[in-house]
C-alpha cells in the first residue's frame, strides 16, 4: 500500500495468460473482487548481432585531424546497446556515440596521426561478425605545399598549348583542379596525370587578353592561384616593319648600322636578326628599354667594306623586305655609282663571309 492509497502488485514467477486475482481487505473480499487477470510471457532480449548493421565511411578509411563518421542499425535486432572501441598503434581513440532513435546510433572520431587503427563494434556486449576493422588513415590534403612551375603560368599565344607542371607529392591525397577564363571565353584545360602524384596542366587559350588560371586543391587554391596569364595574338610575321639607316647603302666611314624593328600587332613570337658580311668585320646587337618593349633596336656596326646581307625573321618568318641587302663602300664616289648602277654594282670586296645574329623573344 502507499503514501496515497494506492495499491502495487508484483506477480510472482508464474506462467503467462489468464488468471483469478482474488482482494481482501482485513480478511473481507474486496468489492468488484475477483477481478480477472492476463499474464503476458516477458519475451527475452535478441542475440542475434547477425541484425547489426554497420555503414559509412568511417569503417574502412579517414583523414588525419578530419571527423569521420558511421552508423550502427540494430533496429532489426531488438533492444540494445553498441560499443566501440578504437585503437591506434600507441594508443585508444575517443569515440563519440550519438543515439538517433530505434537502435541506430552515430559513431564518429578523429584520428590524430596517419597510422592505421583497428576497431571493435560490439551489440550488447557480443563482437559483431567481422571485427576487428582495419581502417586506413591518410594525411589531411594541403594545398600549400603543391608547386607549380612552367612558362604556362605566365604568358602564351592564341590557338597553342601553354603547358606547366604541377607537384602535389607534398601534399597528401586530394582531387586537383584547374580553370581558365579568358576576356570573353572559357580556355581549355586539360590535366594529365603521370601516376606519381605530378600533373601536367595543358591550356589552350581561344582569344587574346588577360586570362585568369585557377588551381585548387582539395578545393583550396594552391600557392599563386588564381595565375595571370597574358595571352597573345598568333605570330603575323607581315606585321612587323623594319626601317632605319642600318638597311640601306653607305660609307664606311660614315655608315650608321643601326636600324629598327617595330613587332606591334603582330602577335607573340621571337624576333631572329641574322646578318652576313665579311667574316671578323661587324656584330650584331639587339637592345630595348624595358623587357616589354615591342620596339627592338638593331646595330652590326660594321668596319669593312663590303656586300652585306641583313635578315629579319619573325617567329620564324621572313619579314616585308627581309633579307635587306646592304652595300658599304670606301667612298661617296662609289656610293653614287652604286646609287646609279642599282643593285648590280659590286663593291669589289670579296672576302670570306660569316652569319652573325641575335634574338629576342616577346
Amino acid at each position: 500500500m502507499t503514501s496515497n492509497n494506492r495499491l502495487k502488485l508484483v506477480p510472482p514467477q508464474i506462467s503467462g495468460g489468464e488468471h483469478r486475482l482474488e482482494i481482501l481487505f482485513n480478511g473481507t473480499p474486496f468489492p468488484g473482487a475477483p477481478k480477472l487477470a492476463v499474464v503476458q510471457d516477458l519475451e527475452p532480449p535478441v542475440q542475434d548481432t547477425s541484425r547489426v548493421l554497420l555503414k559509412g565511411r568511417g569503417l574502412t578509411s579517414a583523414k588525419c585531424g578530419e571527423e569521420v563518421s558511421f552508423t550502427i542499425d540494430g533496429s532489426q535486432a531488438g533492444n540494445g546497446t553498441p560499443k566501440v572501441q578504437l585503437f591506434s598503434p600507441t594508443s585508444e581513440l575517443n569515440v563519440m556515440l550519438q543515439h538517433l532513435g530505434d537502435s541506430v546510433y552515430r559513431a564518429s572520431y578523429i584520428p590524430l596521426t596517419p597510422d592505421p587503427l583497428l576497431m571493435t563494434v560490439s551489440w550488447n556486449g557480443r563482437q559483431l561478425k567481422g571485427c576487428p576493422l582495419q581502417i586506413n588513415v591518410t594525411s589531411a590534403a594541403d594545398a600549400s605545399r603543391v608547386i607549380c612551375s612552367g612558362d604556362g603560368l605566365k604568358h602564351g599565344v592564341v590557338g597553342q598549348e601553354i603547358r606547366s607542371f604541377i607537384d602535389t607529392r607534398r601534399a597528401g591525397p586530394g582531387e586537383l583542379t584547374a580553370h581558365c577564363v579568358g576576356p570573353h571565353k572559357v580556355a581549355y584545360c586539360e590535366l594529365y596525370d603521370h601516376g606519381d602524384a605530378t600533373f601536367t596542366l595543358n591550356v589552350k587559350p581561344q582569344e587574346a587578353g588577360r586570362h585568369a588560371l585557377t588551381i585548387k586543391y582539395a578545393g583550396e587554391h594552391v600557392p599563386g592561384s588564381p595565375f595571370t596569364l597574358r595571352v597573345s595574338g598568333a605570330p603575323d610575321a607581315s606585321k612587323v616593319r623594319v626601317y632605319g639607316p642600318g638597311i640601306e647603302h653607305g660609307v664606311l666611314a660614315t655608315f650608321q648600322s643601326r636600324f629598327i624593328c617595330d613587332t606591334r600587332g603582330a602577335g607573340a613570337g621571337q624576333l631572329t636578326v641574322r646578318v652576313r658580311g665579311p667574316k671578323g668585320a661587324f656584330r650584331v646587337e639587339m637592345q630595348r628599354e624595358t623587357q616589354k618593349d615591342r620596339i627592338i633596336l638593331c646595330r652590326y656596326d660594321p668596319t669593312e667594306p663590303g656586300d652585306y646581307r641583313v635578315e629579319v625573321r619573325w617567329a620564324g618568318v621572313l619579314v616585308p623586305g627581309s633579307p635587306f641587302p646592304v652595300k658599304i663602300v670606301d667612298t661617296q664616289d662609289e656610293l653614287l655609282m652604286l646609287a646609279q648602277s642599282g643593285d648590280n654594282y659590286s663593291t669589289g670586296h670579296h672576302t670570306i663571309t660569316s652569319w652573325r645574329g641575335s634574338q629576342a623573344i616577346l
